[in-house]
């Protein structure tokens, strides 16, 4: 009788004990576990090699005759050591020659093994001291009671990957034995009867999985590959196809284009190519329609995508809305920001800009959640100056003297006295009292006995011999808030004469990341202690919480006042989440190299709007199968033509010793006037990874190149630091920038025409082409010179093709050939299925096959009742909240 799924492996046929105890070991014990362990590649082994033994880099099977065996140790221990088995060819010992198995650190071998055994063997001949050797071949012995059918050898073989302590061996044995134990209508179909004609007329998915796992012929083996690819596919075109049609039915508003975008189009300094004009027109139909827009704009790096967007944007301002760009980094909302100014405040339009750091709006810089009040009135010369001194020179600087420094305090209450609420209230309004005065204050709790706070010292004074910023000292401000509490805390009757005691905890804020880590900390503090149930209750925590979502990171609603009418344009990072009130009437929201972004953070700015119209965009050119199967939800604009005035980009792959030669050519091409990027895979030096990192790499280059400036850009950089060398860099007060990947995305420096990447052979081809595409934006040729390991022909292989092409398209399918859709996407598939079977540059036809059984599925049956769909249907239905898409 046919055993089910869910059968526990000791009631399979055949499969001896040892085997079911060793995938005991490692919790696989159903035979549903084995079905779904699938392997990840197969061997063609039904060839057996003639009479003689071949050296070989492939590995090849022999049947072959043990004529002798023995054991070698080596030091102390009786299991170190070496177990060794001669054979001779069967049939052909005369002039085949004998060949020496060998398997080290494994005695219980001898007692597999013996002299006078048939065997069939798997591996790689070679030669070492004359002697032909073979180390670790898989085995199967010939005439095995246990094993009366070959599973290992003279057949295509399954190749899984293991977990430990499972062998291929026992793997595969067990395998074949749950493969024999099955009925041949083992687990239902998931296609519809419609997908069983035609290439797969006879095929299920039960016969499919069984090719799988052991086939016949190579043809059973594609066609059961293809047949769960088609599985694959049909499960991504339910979800995408049930997404579109689900934003199709929400109902939208009309924003048509009107004289506004024809006057900023023909205020461009350049005429836009019929790409841009073709995408913009795809973009302005569906705007101008009642269903909201769901449209992909993507292309090449330099292709003009942003222009595009500026102008799609127009049309949501026209309609009287809001039209939102979130970009993945500051330095690309920021150029974004500079460059919707320079075009769009012309058409009388209010651009604000939102990022982690800072809010400006039109051009002014506001009092943000991150720049004091006294800071404003700082001149940009003096904060630029003083930024780069502290590059250089913070280390020699006490703590408090760091300019913009962000830091955690708390202090306790005089022998941790508990606080009566009336004395925390006194507390808490000491501590706002000077908020904006002498510190920016992003969050603050007064706990029962002690006090946490979140904040950056403000500007006390100027140097008066250089006219820099002086800013408070810590102590100064401890000093002030305990002082100016004690004050009105004795006045309520405490019974001691101290209220706080001396000593202070202090903790610079080295990062964003570190800086949200702990604002989280300090207003989930009260609930974390048990003393409330949501942080919202608690009374003596600012800034209060009263409809501000648990993971918000921080917000401008106390500190950034935009006009009554509110900015047209905004543009910021993921910062712009959490502003509810400067996004707060979306008709477009624009989500630039989308896939850097979480599902969860793209429905978030989403959720701010009416349904509004949303264009993503990115500039990772994405292969034709990839777009329909990752983003079949939305419509799909390419522009697919550079504009004409750009300069071309020369590349070349030359050995890391060849460093002096580009130095050399370097000092031309800034002689010249001109600037270059120079780029470093690692900021810090790792034993793991012997890559130069950028820092040592800036040392070198400041040598090399004396009479130049070289700037430093890595992501331990504070937001205001990476944000100051970048616009040193674009009004050419730097030379050359050393910097890390955190300019691969959309830095826009025209006069930039030399580009070195560093240890090239440890990038993936999409991101050198998104790194290249930062030179060859102004009409000068450029040049990218790829620096690999001398020795490296496999990595100077690889990037052949950088040389060759500037074609983005062809440069990510190759990308997808050698690395698959997760990585050359990255967060893409966030929340998505990972792809086991599909070839995606192969499998066009069936992703479009897919789509039409998807649509005819759907139109028959919505909700997805069928029993077939049963394990399809949660991940169809996955709601597209950010709770639900963060699990």
């Amino acid at each position: 009788m046919p055993l089910a799924l869910d059968a526990s492996l000791s009631d399979v046929p055949g499969l001896s004990s040892r085997v079911v105890k060793a995938l005991a070991k490692e919790q696989v014990m159903t035979v549903g576990e084995i079905v779904n362990w699938l392997p990840f590649r197969h061997e063609d082994r039904r060839q057996m090699e003639g009479a003689t033994f071949q050296v070989s880099e492939l590995p090849a099977c022999y049947q072959v005759q043990v004529t002798k065996t023995g054991n070698k140790y080596f030091g102390a221990r009786r299991g170190a050591g070496l177990f060794e088995a001669q054979v001779e060819p069967i049939g052909g010992a005369a002039m085949g020659g004998l060949l020496t198995l060998r398997w080290w650190n494994m005695p219980f071998m001898s007692r597999a093994i013996a002299e006078g055994q048939e065997l069939i063997i798997y591996g790689k001949v070679k030669e070492y001291k004359d002697r032909l050797l073979m180390d670790h071949p898989e085995y199967e012995v010939l005439g095995d009671e246990e094993e009366t059918t070959r599973i290992h050898s003279g057949r295509i073989t399954p190749v899984y990957r293991l977990k430990s302590g499972v062998t291929q061996k026992t793997l595969r044995t067990a395998t074949w034995h749950v493969m024999q134990s099955l009925g041949e209508d083992f687990t239902r179909d998931l296609l519809p009867p419609p997908s069983q004609q035609g290439e797969f007329a006879g095929w299920s998915r039960a016969r499919a999985i069984k090719a799988v796992h052991f086939t016949e012929t190579m043809e059973d083996l594609e066609k059961a590959r293809r047949y769960l690819a088609l599985e694959e596919f049909y499960g991504y075109q339910l979800r995408v196809v049930r997404r579109r049609r689900a934003v199709l039915e929400s109902g939208g508003h009309a924003h048509a284009a009107g004289p506004l975008a024809q006057e900023f189009e023909a205020s461009l300094p350049f005429q836009m190519t019929g790409a841009q004009k073709r995408s913009l027109e795809e973009i302005q139909r569906d705007m101008a329609s009642n269903a909201p827009m769901n449209r992909l704009l993507h292309g090449d790096v330099g292709s003009g995508k942003t222009v595009v967007a500026f102008a799609a944007m127009l049309g949501a301002v026209e309609a009287g809305k809001q039209a939102a760009m979130m970009a993945p980094t500051q330095i690309l909302a920021e150029q974004h920001f500079l460059t919707a100014r320079k075009w769009l405040e012309p058409l009388g339009l209010n651009v604000s800009l939102r990022t982690g750091t800072r809010a400006e709006d039109g051009g002014t810089e506001l009092w943000s959640a991150r720049v004091p009040q006294a800071v404003s009135r700082v001149s940009r010369e003096t904060v630029l100056k003083t930024a780069r001194e502290v590059h250089y020179a913070k280390r020699r600087l006490p703590h408090f003297e760091r300019p913009w420094g962000k830091y955690f305090l708390t202090f306790t209450t005089a022998l941790r006295r508990p606080l009566p609420p009336e004395a925390r209230k006194l507390a808490l309004e000491a501590v706002l009292h000077f908020h904006g005065q002498r510190y920016q204050l992003y969050a603050a709790c007064v706990m029962p006995d002690h006090v946490h706070l979140l904040l950056e010292p403000g500007v006390k004074n100027r140097d008066p011999e250089t006219g820099d910023p002086v800013f408070y000292p810590l102590g100064e401000l401890l000093h002030s808030i305990k002082s100016f509490s004690s004050k009105a805390i004795l006045k309520l009757g405490w019974e001691d004469a101290r209220v706080w005691e001396k000593e202070t905890f202090d903790r610079l804020i080295r990062s964003e990341a570190d800086l949200q880590e702990t604002f989280g900390y300090i207003v989930s503090n009260p609930r974390e202690e048990g003393l409330v149930t949501h942080a919202q209750e608690y009374e003596w925590l600012w800034p209060p919480l009263d409809g501000v979502p648990r993971d918000a990171e921080l917000s401008t609603r106390d500190a950034c006042a935009p006009c009554k009418k509110g900015p047209e344009i905004v543009i910021g990072t993921h910062a712009l989440l959490h502003d509810e009130e400067l996004v707060r009437n979306l008709g477009l929201v624009v989500i630039d190299e989308q896939h850097k972004f979480g599902v969860a953070q793209r429905a978030r700015l989403i959720q701010k709007g009416n349904t509004p119209d949303v264009l993503v965009m990115t500039a990772t050119p994405i292969p034709r199968t990839l777009t329909l199967t990752i983003y079949g939800d939305l419509d799909v604009s390419t522009i697919d033509e550079r504009p004409k005035e750009r300069g071309k980009i020369i590349t070349k792959v030359r050995p890391a010793t060849k460093q002096k030669e580009a130095a050399k050519f370097l000092k031309e091409q800034l002689e010249e006037g001109r600037q270059g990027y120079l780029v470093y895979p690692l900021i810090e030096e790792s034993e793991k990874l012997d890559a130069t990192a950028a820092k040592k790499g800036h040392e070198e280059w400041t040598k090399l190149l004396p009479h130049f400036q070289v700037g430093l850009l890595h992501g331990k950089l504070s937001s205001e630091e990476k944000e100051l060398v970048m616009r040193d860099f674009r009004a050419g007060k730097l030379d050359v920038l050393v910097s890390t990947t955190v300019i691969e995305v959309g830095v826009d420096v025209p006069n930039a025409t030399v580009m070195y990447i560093h240890n090239a052979e440890r990038f993936g081809l999409a991101q050198l082409h998104q790194l290249r595409g930062r030179i060859g934006r102004g009409e000068h040729t450029s040049y990218c010179v790829l620096f690999v390991k001398d020795k490296d022909e496999e990595a100077k292989s690889r990037l052949a093709i950088m040389e060759e092409t500037t074609d983005g398209f062809r440069i990510s399918e190759e990308d997808l050939k050698r690395r698959g859709p997760g990585d050359v996407l990255g967060k893409a598939q966030s929340g998505q299925a990972p792809l086991k079977f599909a070839e995606l540059l192969a499998d066009t036809r069936l992703v479009r096959l897919a789509r039409q059984l998807a649509e005819k599925t759907l139109d028959e049956d919505p909700q997805m009742q069928a029993p077939r769909l049963a394990e399809l249907r949660p991940f169809v239905f996955q709601e597209d909240t950010p709770q639900a898409m963060m699990q």
